[in-house]
């Protein structure tokens, strides 16, 4: 007896076991509650990640422009501008060929180089393809100087000079800014020559759309779209120097 009580003892003492839990439809909306959240909170990711993207692509865009327009504003403010029309040459676009600048440039006492002789220089601002990347337009800039320049002032030979500029002459030819799409001149007086003003206008987009772009040249629509929801614009108006009779020699 003392034994047999001593076992309903420890049942009765014991702790039940405990049968309740999650059953498979809670545990599988659970699931499903929990893939949802997620979800959004990938999204949610993803959307900020992208405006980020998309402000630091117009952030990159704007640095070139403002640098680019900085160096050709001061390159202009110490133009010399003669009644020779090729001592400020505005190329217009022509078909394949977009706008291009060229005129001659006496720059500052602390901007000159100690080798070169003399101060007369020639400058110029034009677009080209990017020859290490198809279908990626960069801004470059020429400049000249030395007896170069006054040997083609001198045989009125401006133009052979200007004809230096090539992205493949890396001697007289420097990469400015990446991904510039458009320079657009307008001269101020448009009917004044030489002109008082010039009125420069850059657009660029992003290295990463640049990079789209020319990936599919053929997505004609889709890279349209993709000019006019991300190109930045810059303009700035330049006050050109007074004209001179004759181009001082060194």
């Amino acid at each position: 007896m003392s034994k047999r009580s001593d076992q309903h003892g420890e049942r009765r003492g014991a702790r039940p076991f405990n049968l309740e839990g999650f059953t498979l439809l809670e545990v599988l909306i659970s699931s499903a509650i929990l893939l949802v959240l997620v979800l959004l909170l990938l999204g949610m990711g993803d959307g900020a990640s992208k405006i980020w993207r998309d402000g630091e692509g117009r952030r990159e865009a704007q640095r070139e422009l403002r640098a680019s327009l900085q160096i050709i504003t001061e390159d202009l403010h110490s133009a010399v501008i003669t009644t020779n029309a090729e001592s400020l040459e505005i190329r217009q676009a022509q078909e394949g060929c977009p706008q291009s600048l060229f005129f001659l440039v006496s720059h500052p006492s602390d901007r000159r180089h100690a080798e070169i002789k003399g101060d007369l220089c020639a400058a110029g601002y034009f677009l080209a393809e990017d020859p290490k990347e198809s279908g990626c337009t960069n801004l470059y800039r020429f400049h000249a100087s030395g007896e170069s320049v006054a040997k083609a002032v001198e045989d009125d030979s401006l133009q052979e000079l200007y004809r230096e500029a090539s992205p493949s002459n890396t001697s007289t030819t420097e990469l400015l800014a990446r991904n510039i799409v458009s320079l657009r001149i307008v001269p101020l007086p448009i009917h004044t020559s030489p002109p008082e003003l010039l009125e420069l206008t850059l657009s660029a987009i992003n290295a990463r759309s640049a990079h789209l772009i020319a990936k599919e040249p053929k997505a004609v629509e889709r890279n349209a779209r993709l000019l006019r929801e991300r190109a930045q614009w810059s303009t700035g108006i330049i006050h050109l120097p007074s004209s001179r009779d004759v181009i001082p020699l060194p």
